[in-house]
């Protein structure tokens, strides 16, 4: 018979383990330097990587490239105020696989916090977006004369931020509504930029007026 040990109220020892292999949604927990410390069987269901491998790596590698940089702000801000952005809703986004292959996953986000209520980590937990919102398009391109942007509905919260930031460029009256072809000078490129690396999903990319296409691999 198994022997339940409860602490302060909280589940621990090897029933607690567990129980985070026995859920059904995939759920990962990463520690402040962004290392993967706990990975559950719906994890390597999902995404393909074993336990062996996730646990102790950056978790860079489930990471799309053009999301990355975006990931590695949100979580440095996270940490250094002691909590998330996130209202605990959740949020489509896009992961790689291990077959090389990628999947939209709806993934809701909390701080990890110890006894003493400070912030050591943060916990994620995902299951496939369903079929009906999976995305049957990938990113779409509007170009400008001095820089092209792109996007992908799919990643949207339709938080507003570049409408606000940047209405010249984004608005949602037009169609298209998406028009660099408005950041036709130095400075107006620069904020066109730097509205688009505040997207808070990632689903707005920059890209260079002669490079090619995104890889849909690459979000």
């Amino acid at each position: 018979m198994a022997t339940y040990d409860i602490v302060d109220g909280v589940l621990t020892g090897e029933i607690a383990g567990w129980a985070l292999d026995s859920a059904t949604d995939a759920i990962i927990v990463i520690d402040e330097d962004g290392l993967v410390r706990a990975w559950n069987r719906a994890c390597v269901d999902l995404f393909g990587w074993s336990q062996e491998f996730a646990i102790g790596r950056d978790v860079d590698f489930m990471i799309p490239p053009k999301l990355r940089e975006a990931h590695h702000r949100g979580f440095s801000s996270a940490m250094e105020r002691g909590g998330l952005a996130s209202d605990g809703s959740a949020r489509r986004t896009k992961s790689l696989k291990e077959d090389g292959g990628s999947i939209y996953i709806d993934m809701t986000f909390a701080a990890l916090r110890n006894n003493e209520g400070e912030m050591i980590g943060a916990v994620a937990v995902a299951r496939p977006s369903s079929d009906r919102d999976t995305p049957t398009h990938g990113r779409k391109r509007y170009t400008g004369p001095l820089v092209d942007v792109t996007f992908d509905s799919a990643l949207c919260n339709h938080n507003g931020q570049c409408v606000r930031n940047m209405p010249e460029v984004f608005d949602t009256g037009k169609r298209p509504w998406i028009n660099p072809s408005k950041a036709d000078d130095p400075e107006l490129e620069t904020r066109l930029r730097t509205t688009v690396a505040n997207c808070p999903t990632g689903a707005l990319q920059i890209l260079e007026t002669d490079e090619p296409d995104d890889d849909p691999a690459a979000g």
